[in-house]
């Protein structure tokens, strides 16, 4: 109602209510009477005044709407009844002009409230219309501030220039003060600034590198979630000193599927940036700009990761050029997909005949069949197999001997073919087996020359001392004839004569004991077990089982050879205080078995490992049984004893 009241409008409308009031009723009221008579018009029905009462009605509803028009329109209405009922002589026509009145006022009204209604709704929609056309420039604008973001990526794989070019277009979409770009360093996990625009230089300077959690872009990075700062704080003065202007700072995550790359901020004076909106705007030009980093960096790796593939290949290929080895890479099938130069010197195949071949085609016979089932098992099992010996037949026909080792290629954990590696042991092999002979012939010349020395210090050297302890013998049985002190000297020389007998027996013996000639394998062992209980005083025992017979000398000789080295290292140096010997002869072999309780020693892999550590006598006694077709096994731990097998095959 105070409002009604200061509002000029109700009191001009009230003016002229009350001076149409004072016309209407002129005639009534003393002293404007003289006045009325005197005009010329007729106003006796005084119909024109009740027309022109519309006028104020019009305005009312012009002004306070409908309300206002029904009210004035009832008022004057009200106004009018006195004349109409009272005072005009024709009074059903006044009265009816009265009601035509107030129809037309309350007509009047209602016309002027719908056309203000549809003005109102027609300004409503203009209004509507051009926040709409406001907001669809917005977000086409925002729309190709978005779409220039996602082809900067493929202007430059820089990311610095794609952080810098999407500020740019940033700044353009958002008009703001300021505004940067941090990126995530992805050895040190920091963030670095890569682009800005109306920073403070010294705080540019000093915030090049931020750690995750510190100051607000290391906030946002860290949580993935935006953040606004209002006017006034610290760093905000810190950032953008001498710009008074700024209201807020608005930092967004530039995020990608595999995390945070970065942050995006700008600082504006428009506080609109911080509505939830505007918002939501800014984060979708921080996720643009993060897959545009991200695919930068993406495609940056798979440009180095190709590069380095492609180096590899190209090492691989001069290496897999280069080698020795023939190297056949093989399908699932077994075609031979490539091959190396050495491939064609070993099989005198060019590499373009050998791709249209299957590897197991360079082969014949059973070794074509033991090539099918090794791809087959290395297929099946897909691990490197053991080096094989096989016999390849070359294009020309030649055989030749090659070591074989098969690998399998894996894809997806599935295996896609094999990698065989071929290596010619033609003149290896043929080395081996001079040297083989050599040493065959070495050890036969050995032992013969062994059973020389035996037999000559058994019958010439004894029977010498023999007959040299008998004369002194004599000489000593001839008392009366010589001096004490002789006697005494020529005693001395009778024991030095024995114990040099003794001597000399025992190195024939250990030279070749005529107990393995004369009595055969089992009578040496024993013979040897008891020497070494006599001579040491250890602990020991011998087992016989299976059929005892007779085998062939030179086995004989290799086994005895092999007990006698393994005794005497354990008498030399395993410390034991128990030997056990134990001999079987089964139907295909015969097998040598000694331990001891020794301290043991570290076996490595392989035997010639030993070599550096002076143990070459298991050395002599593995090549020793492989001269005769046997196989050694020496198995000893620290402080656990040694364990020597022999298995000699018929």
């Amino acid at each position: 109602m105070k409002q009604i009241l200061k509002n000029t409008h109700f009191w001009i409308i009230a003016v002229i209510m009350i001076s149409g009031a004072v016309l209407y009723y002129a005639d009534q009221i003393p002293g404007i009477q003289t006045i009325a008579d005197r005009v010329p018009i007729d106003l006796a029905r005084y119909s024109t005044h009740r027309i022109l009462s519309v006028i104020p009605v019009a305005y009312a509803a012009f002004v306070f709407h409908l309300r206002g028009g029904l009210i004035t329109a009832v008022i004057i209405g009200l106004a009018l009844l006195p004349r109409a009922l009272f005072i005009s002589s024709e009074q059903v026509e006044a009265l009816a002009e009265v009601v035509a009145f107030l129809f037309i006022g309350l007509l009047v009204s209602w016309l002027i409230d719908r056309r203000q209604q549809a003005i109102f709704r027609l300004e409503n929609a203009r209004r509507k219309l051009s926040d709409s056309l406001q907001t669809i420039s917005h977000q086409q604008q925002q729309l190709t501030s978005i779409d220039a973001i996602s082809t900067i990526v493929y202007r430059s794989m820089n990311v610095n220039e794609i952080a810098q070019s999407a500020l740019d277009e940033v700044l353009a979409a958002t008009a703001p003060e300021a505004g940067w770009i941090y990126l995530r360093n992805s050895e040190t996990d920091d963030l670095v600034l890569s682009a800005h625009s109306g920073l403070h230089p010294q705080f540019a300077s000093d915030t090049i590198w931020i750690k995750l959690g510190n100051n607000l872009d290391g906030q946002v990075a860290l949580s993935g979630e935006p953040a606004v700062m209002a006017a006034g704080s610290h760093e905000l003065g810190l950032r953008l000193s001498g710009k008074d202007n700024i209201e807020v700072i608005v930092v967004v995550p530039l995020r990608t599927r595999a995390g945070i790359e970065g942050t995006l901020g700008i600082a504006t004076s428009n506080r609109l940036y911080a509505t939830d909106q505007e918002l939501e705007f800014l984060t979708a030009l921080g996720n643009r700009i993060g897959l545009a980093i991200g695919h930068a960096r993406l495609q940056y790796k798979s440009t180095f990761i190709s590069t380095q593939l492609r180096l590899s290949e190209e090492r691989y290929r001069g290496l897999f050029e280069s080698l020795n080895e023939a190297i056949f890479v093989c399908s699932a099938a077994g075609r031979i997909i490539s091959a190396n130069k050495a491939c064609e010197q070993l099989t005198a195949y060019s590499q373009e005949e050998m791709q249209g071949m299957t590897i197991c085609q360079l082969f014949s016979g059973a070794n074509q069949e033991m090539m099918k089932s090794l791809f087959a098992s290395q297929l099946d099992e897909g691990t490197a197999g053991d080096v094989k010996d096989t016999l390849l037949v070359t294009k020309d026909g030649r055989e030749v001997f090659i070591e074989l080792k098969a690998s399998p290629l894996m894809k997806d954990n599935e295996t896609v073919g094999l990698q065989v590696i071929a290596r010619d042991v033609t003149e290896e092999r043929q080395l081996r087996r001079n040297m083989e002979y050599y040493i065959t012939q070495i050890t036969k010349a050995q032992e013969d020359e062994r059973l020389r020395i035996s037999r000559e210090l058994h019958d010439d050297t004894a029977q010498v001392l023999v007959t040299l302890a008998r004369g002194l013998d004599s000489l000593i049985s001839a008392k009366p004839l010589l001096p004490e002190s002789t006697i005494e000297r020529l005693r001395k020389l009778q024991e030095m004569t024995d114990s040099a007998l003794e001597d000399v027996r025992r190195f024939s013996q250990d030279l070749r004991p005529s107990v393995l000639d004369d009595l055969g394998l089992v009578p040496a062992l024993e013979w040897l077990i008891t020497e070494v209980k006599e001579q040491q005083e250890i602990i020991t025992s011998i087992e016989i089982t299976g059929n005892q017979r007779r085998l062939p000398q030179e086995k004989e000789l290799a086994i005895f050879r092999i007990a006698q080295e393994a005794l005497n290292n354990a008498k030399r140096h395993s410390q034991a205080s128990t030997i056990e010997m134990k001999v079987d002869f089964s139907d295909d072999a015969t097998t040598l078995v000694i331990s001891d309780d020794g301290q043991g020693f570290y076996m490595p892999s392989r035997a010639s490992y030993l070599v550096p550590s002076g143990k070459l006598g298991i050395i002599g006694m593995r090549e020793r049984a492989r001269l005769v077709g046997g196989t050694l096994i020496v198995q000893s731990e620290i402080n656990k004893g040694t364990t020597i097998i022999l298995r000699v095959p018929e």
